[in-house]
């Protein structure tokens, strides 16, 4: 088991997990260039979130609101700084976590790849998919979802 911290910018908010990431995805979904600034996002996906999850500065907040796959979308970002570290959905178990939060997010950032590509219909024309990555035009198809929750 790995224990791994991630932050807002701030260093306000803090969580940890005990759990290595279920898999890797990036999200082309338009709501990515109002969250990040770009029209991605690279995250890992967490399944257990209640087990594994602690929360360990009380300064996050949150909000909800229904994505384009239709699932409600929580965001949990800090209360100072604003910095988005990760999301929960109604759609499936777990939580996504904005890799660049990750303390040691210069390490994570060179060895990261994209298991997956979600909302691939709205990726930039510019940028190629990753090579060997599952791609999907919207939000994870039910094939996949059944492959690591069965």
């Amino acid at each position: 088991m790995v224990h791994t911290e991630a932050k807002c910018l701030c260093g306000a908010s803090r969580i940890s997990w005990e759990t290595e990431p279920s898999f890797n995805f990036r999200c082309h979904c338009t709501d990515e260039n109002h969250l990040a600034g770009n029209g991605f996002s690279n995250n890992y996906y967490i399944a257990d979130l209640e087990d594994t999850l602690k929360v360990l500065n009380p300064s996050f907040k949150h909000w909800t609101q229904v994505v384009q796959s239709g699932n409600e979308m929580t965001n949990h970002f800090c209360g100072e700084c604003g910095s988005l570290v990760y999301r929960t959905s109604s759609g499936y178990p777990g939580f996504a976590l904005k890799v660049g939060n990750i303390d040691d997010s210069g390490k994570v950032n060179k060895e990261y790849v994209p298991d997956v590509e979600i909302f691939t219909r709205s990726r930039a024309p510019w940028m190629e998919p990753v090579e060997g990555a599952t791609q999907s035009e919207a939000d994870f198809t039910k094939e996949f979802l059944a492959r690591y929750f069965g």
